[in-house]
């Protein structure tokens, strides 16, 4: 139960990342106990109920970050990142009881799994970071006219900036941008760093470069002569490749 000093609000925040973890650091140090924790996108008024604001501030986030990671583990704080980044509605109720669990119980609270929210945590980081590691190896770029290399995504959860990492790091020399469709965000490479921008819903994607439609043919027709009928396995072959990421492979989708 809330000690009496502390307030009993609806918390509002500006939906980052840096945001949350300073809703953390409210329940701390303003002393409120969340009712509900939304972001200012997704908010549904009440009338009847007392909303608070938290403003997002680089040095409380890093504080609470901090925090995780000496008090917990480094794990644990990276854990809290991934399951941020799930599309799950109650995502960020559990977060913040599992952080307050953790920071009771330190490292030891990866051994109460019997615990509905650290479970709970533990699933939806497993989930986000399950599909970004397959988004790695089947986002499919293609060149635009503008020299721009474009991949669309239509994933499950919030993976953009785990992908923007990885692809900085392994295509640092040419500019891309990786827009998810579903979320109508993108991640935006100059070839030096990114950003993650608001895309209009049902924004077509750019003009091909002259040449990038006979190079998906070609990448195409290798793809399927390449299968040997006699060992085609459909069932392996979605467990590899789920159904869910074809749309957006140049091998399925032409």
């Amino acid at each position: 139960m809330p000690s009496p000093a502390r307030r009993e609000v609806d918390v509002l925040f500006d939906g980052s990342f840096e945001g949350f973890l300073c809703v953390v650091y409210a329940f701390y140090y303003v002393q409120i106990t969340p009712r509900t924790i939304q972001s200012v996108n997704d908010f549904q008024p009440s009338i009847t109920q007392e909303e608070y604001f938290v403003l997002t501030d680089g040095g409380q986030a890093r504080t609470v970050e901090k925090a995780l990671q000496n008090k917990i583990s480094a794990d644990a704080s990276r854990r809290v990142y991934y399951a941020f980044l799930s599309s799950a509605m109650d995502r960020l109720s559990a977060l913040l009881h599992y952080i307050v669990l953790g920071f009771k119980l330190g490292g030891k609270i990866e051994e109460h799994l019997h615990n509905d929210c650290v479970l709970r945590v533990h699933k939806m980081a497993r989930e986000v970071g399950r599909e970004a590691h397959k988004l790695t190896g089947f986002c499919r770029f293609e060149e635009t006219a503008q020299g721009i290399y474009y991949c669309g995504i239509t994933p499950e959860h919030h993976v953009l900036e785990p992908l923007a990492e990885h692809f900085s790091d392994r295509m640092m020399d040419v500019s891309w941008v990786i827009h998810d469709k579903r979320h109508h965000r993108a991640a935006v490479y100059n070839t030096q760093n990114y950003t993650i921008v608001d895309v209009k819903p049902g924004q077509p994607p750019p003009a091909m470069a002259g040449n990038e439609q006979q190079i998906q043919n070609l990448w195409t027709l290798y793809f399927n002569t390449l299968a040997i009928e006699a060992r085609k396995n459909p069932k392996l072959h979605r467990q590899m490749v789920p159904i869910k990421f074809r749309g957006d492979m140049t091998e399925f989708r032409i």
